[in-house]
Formats: C-alpha cells, sequence, structure tokens
C-alpha cells in the first residue's frame, strides 16, 4: 500500500474537551544507519523532512509523509561527505538545506534532485527559515572567527539569490550555533553565539529589532566556560520582549527587555550541571517555553510558562533520553515534534508530544446530520481536502480507493466526538486518475468521487 498524507483538522473553535493530556511518546528511529538528526522542519503532523550527520560517507535527507512511521532517504544530488544543518520545508515538495560547508540546496520534486543555490566557502550553516516559497532566511558563521561578518542572507525569490545583510555583526573569537535562534516576527529576531575562547566567562546573543536585513546588536551574557569556550546555544522567545536563553555551561537567564539585558534564573530542581541544547517557545500567550537539558549524557525537557521562575519537568521516552534532543518544533500547544542525535554518535530518532488520540474536541454546535461532503479542490493536483459533519460521537474510517476498486489508504480511523472534520489528502505519489473516497461510522456510509489530474 502506497503511503499517503493525511492530516486532520478540527474546524470548530478548541475547548477544553479533549480525549487526555498531551505527553511525549517515541515515534521512531530513521533507517540504518540512524545517522544523529542535526535539524528538523515540521511542516504538518504528517509532513517532516531531517538533515543528518553524514555517517559512511554519505550526508542525508529524509522525508516523512505519515508523521515518522515511515521514512524516505531524499539526497540524490547533495554532497555526499557533508553533515546536514540547517533545513526548512514548505510542504512534501519543496525544501531547503543546508550543511557544514555552507552550501543551500532546494528540491521541488520532493528530494528526488537538489539544486545549489548559494555556497559560501569557510562557513558552516546555522539555520534555515523559509516564510514561503520566496522569502526567508540564513544565520551562518563568519568565514573566520575573528574580522569576519556572519552570513545573515535574505531571499526574496526562493533563494535564486541570497543578499548579505549590509551591516551584520563582525566576529571576534565567536561563530554561531546550530538552531540557536528565535524570532517573533518579523522585525524581532535573536540568535546565539559560541565564544572560543577557553574558559570564557561571557558569550554575545545578537538581537535585530529592524528586521534579518536590519541592525544587530549584540549583549554579552555572562556564563560559565570550559575549555572550548562559553556558548550560548539555546534561544527562545514568547513576544518582542521576554526571552530564555541557555549556554553549554549551566547557565539559563532571562530577559524582559528584548534582550537588552539578562539575568540570572534558577536551575530546574536537582540539575547544577547540564548543557542546554535547543528551546522551543510558543508565541500564543501563555509564556512557554521549552528547554532540552544534557546532563551526564542524559536528555531531559523542562517547560516554563513563567521565564524559569518555575519549571516543570517533561516525561519522555527512554529512546530520547539516552540520546542529545538537537531541535525541537512545536505547531501549538497540544502538538510538536523532537529529534535527537549527537556529534558523539547518538541515533536519529523522532519524539512527538501530542494528545494521545491526536484529536481535540469542541464545544460548537453540533452538525445536525450526518454528511460527506465533495472534496476541494476537484480536480486537484496533488492535495485535496475532504470535509465531513459528525451530529455525534462515532467510530469514523475513511479510506481512499482506485478507479478498479482496490484499496489506496486508509485516512482516518478512530473515535470522534461530534463536529465538522476536515482531512487533507496528499496524492503526490498516485497517477493522474478517478479515485473514490468512503466515510464508514456505525451509523452512516457514504462515497465520493474525486479526480486527480497532473
Amino acid at each position: 500500500m502506497k503511503k499517503l498524507l493525511f492530516t486532520l483538522l478540527v474546524i470548530f473553535t478548541l475547548a477544553d474537551l479533549s480525549f487526555g493530556q498531551a505527553t511525549w511518546t517515541f515515534v521512531s528511529t530513521l533507517p540504518a544507519p540512524s545517522p544523529a538528526i542535526n535539524s528538523i522542519s515540521v511542516v504538518s503532523q504528517n509532513i517532516i523532512w531531517v538533515c543528518c550527520a553524514a555517517s559512511g560517507g554519505a550526508g542525508r535527507v529524509y522525508r516523512t509523509v505519515n508523521g515518522g512511521t515511515t521514512w524516505q532517504l531524499k539526497n540524490t544530488g547533495l554532497p555526499s561527505s557533508a553533515n546536514g544543518y540547517g533545513i526548512s520545508a514548505l510542504d512534501s515538495l519543496t525544501c531547503w538545506v543546508g550543511n557544514d560547508v555552507m552550501s543551500i540546496w532546494k528540491t521541488t520534486d520532493g528530494g528526488s534532485s537538489w539544486t545549489n543555490q548559494l555556497t559560501v566557502s569557510g562557513s558552516f550553516t546555522d539555520g534555515i527559515k523559509m516564510f514561503n516559497a520566496n522569502y526567508g532566511w540564513i544565520y551562518a558563521d563568519p568565514i573566520a572567527v575573528t574580522g569576519q561578518p556572519y552570513v545573515l542572507r535574505v531571499t526574496t525569490n526562493g533563494g535564486t539569490t541570497w543578499t548579505q545583510n549590509a551591516t551584520a555583526p563582525i566576529s571576534s573569537t565567536e561563530y554561531g550555533i546550530i538552531n540557536a535562534w528565535d524570532w517573533t516576527d518579523s522585525t524581532h529576531i535573536w540568535f546565539g553565539s559560541a565564544n572560543t575562547t577557553p574558559n570564557s566567562t561571557f558569550a554575545k546573543v545578537y538581537r535585530s529589532t529592524t528586521g534579518f536585513a536590519g541592525t544587530f546588536t549584540a549583549t554579552s551574557v555572562t556564563g560559565t566556560g570550559g575549555s572550548q569556550g562559553c556558548y550560548y546555544q539555546a534561544v527562545g522567545f514568547i513576544n518582542a520582549t521576554s526571552g530564555l536563553v541557555g549556554s553549554s555551561g549551566s547557565n539559563l537567564k532571562k530577559t524582559t527587555d528584548g534582550g537588552v539585558t539578562y539575568v540570572s534564573v534558577a536551575n530546574p530542581p536537582g540539575y547544577t550541571s547540564f548543557a542546554a541544547m535547543n528551546m522551543c517557545s510558543l508565541k500564543d500567550g501563555s509564556g512557554t517555553i521549552r528547554a532540552a537539558l544534557d546532563s551526564g549524557g542524559t536528555a531531559v525537557i523542562w517547560r516554563t510558562t513563567n521565564l524559569g521562575t518555575s519549571w516543570v519537568k517533561e516525561n519522555i521516552p527512554l529512546q530520547m533520553s539516552a540520546n542529545t534532543i538537537s531541535h525541537m518544533q512545536f505547531l501549538n500547544a497540544n502538538l510538536g515534534f523532537a529529534s535527537t542525535g549527537s556529534s558523539a554518535g547518538g541515533v536519529g530518532s523522532l519524539g512527538k508530544y501530542s494528545n494521545p488520540s491526536g484529536i481535540i474536541g469542541n464545544n460548537g454546535n453540533s452538525p445536525v446530520s450526518f454528511k460527506l461532503k465533495q472534496n476541494f479542490p476537484n480536480p486537484f493536483n496533488p492535495g485535496t481536502t475532504i470535509e465531513f459533519d459528525l451530529p455525534k460521537a462515532d467510530f469514523v474510517t475513511i479510506k481512499v480507493y482506485n478507479s478498479v476498486g482496490r484499496e489506496i489508504a486508509t485516512i482516518v480511523s478512530e473515535r470522534m466526538y461530534a463536529g465538522t472534520y476536515q482531512v487533507f489528502f496528499d496524492a503526490s505519489s498516485l497517477s493522474s486518475g478517478l479515485y473514490f473516497y468512503k466515510i464508514i461510522t456505525d451509523n452512516f456510509t457514504d462515497t465520493k468521487k474525486m479526480l486527480l489530474v497532473k
């Protein structure tokens, strides 16, 4: 059976009613040799791209279209020995990826082929973010740790050209750090850095209030440096003024003035020695910031909603805690993902934060009858949305069949509350033709036609 993308969305206002408390669960390990994941790009609950360490002499990018149940290797044409760092995808077909030799690559065919867009010799990609098909940012190392500007580039044409920030900060015994950046809108951006001076007592955190192409200002944030220096490698902001940063030397700091000044916050209970590896913040007004820490080779995730005044430890599966958590991304308060891996050779895998059923109920007015609606758009290429109404709770199955009646996919199979729902169906791996989709409940059955035209 072909593996096909489906996304289930409740289109009423979300409310408190749910099937259970959101928790972390283990999803899967990447196919052998299971290379460490350095960066992830979460498009939806089903479409996720990851870039990995070069293992066995091959740089690797993987894509899943079923939430990590299975993975496809998508590295044809990429540099064979480069480690992947920084990745950003828009859908199942379009993705950008960087690496440790600072070359940027783009695919528009789901990774079947890649086009080189930019190379900056001597640099190292720390992060890529494409906000749409045209506009995006690259954050990368200066080509030397002293006297050279950071590579901060903007595209407005999908990466055909990348324009360097003319006032990018000049490094001084420092470089950037993978995934160590955050933003709250198009004008407020922050990124951390690594002070490479042994036993240094600070590292800079940069900020801009005038956009990625604007002026960045540095704050030297005090910290505990080791033999390799002091790194502020975890950054998370909840709004334009408030956020947290974390260091490689057990330091957690907060700011309430947009990053002009930072003060220490209490470490999570019982944690005195750790490296803050990554942060993920929500911009929904809840104040939620998650910090992924590495303590003695064991990964943990702590959550705060008050800038570190108090912390809540989140239970994570053994497969996650036994590896460094390299990157976290959340789609909303109840759905997020975390990747694992480390420079020491950790196994690349995926964890998921969600409600047990993956569905949240609603308390809006229920539909008065069962109804399966016509997909839209129709004809479609390659994706379409199927909408249906449930007047009461029921077990729902939706299947897709080809023109001769062979089952292609089961895209819904679970119990749901009353409500109106949408399913997004991606048929990018199918041929043009007529297909049927069928809903089955305890009280209702219906079938409709849809046409895929490529």
